[in-house]
């Protein structure tokens, strides 16, 4: 008897010493193994969303440093509205974004060739929540001396903007500005 209950376990062992060798070889998975990633946020995305988005956007986003050379922008009023995305497209029409340049400045490109509005750029404290922002002051411009905008990077290379308008300073709309165009 001893003899036939060893013969029909025999099998068994090895089937199971089989599963447990291709158990072993099955790499083990880790939290960031098959998860998909998140989609990249692109400025027709910030166009579409709502006020309250925009700004949870903008406050969780860090200071953003200054972008180099011209960056591609879309303007965002009325944001959530039913014609926020249309306006963004005439809008562009006229403002396509901002040349950012070596000494600190940025000029918005209009009209597709021309360049206007001058502002200083530097690191400041936010109107909003009196967090760092990159500030565009247009102070010292003839047009706009009483605009300001601010910047934070919502993602790498896409920025979300602010812009105050008046004595005192309201928020007049949002912006978005894509460097990794």
């Amino acid at each position: 008897m001893t003899h036939l209950l060893r013969r029909a376990a025999v099998p068994g062992f090895a089937t199971l010493a089989i599963l447990a060798g291709l158990l072993a070889s099955v790499p083990v998975a880790t939290a960031g193994d098959g998860a998909p990633s998140a989609p990249r946020l692109e400025m027709h995305d910030l166009v579409r969303m709502s006020k309250t988005d925009l700004e949870a956007l903008y406050l969780g986003a860090p200071p953003a440093s200054m972008p180099s050379g011209f960056v591609p922008g879309r303007a965002i009023k009325n944001p959530g509205g039913r014609l926020t995305a249309t306006n963004a497209r005439a809008t562009r029409l006229v403002w396509q974004g901002k040349i950012f340049r070596d000494d600190a400045t940025m000029i918005n490109r209009v009209f597709g060739i021309g360049r206007a509005i001058p502002a200083d750029v530097y690191q400041g404290e936010s109107l909003i929540d009196g967090q760092p922002s990159l500030i565009l002051d247009y102070s010292g411009s003839k047009l706009w001396p009483d605009v300001r905008d601010e910047l934070r990077e919502v993602e790498p290379g896409l920025y979300l903007g602010v812009m105050y308008k008046g004595k005192p300073a309201r928020q007049k709309m949002f912006f978005t500005l894509d460097a990794r165009k």
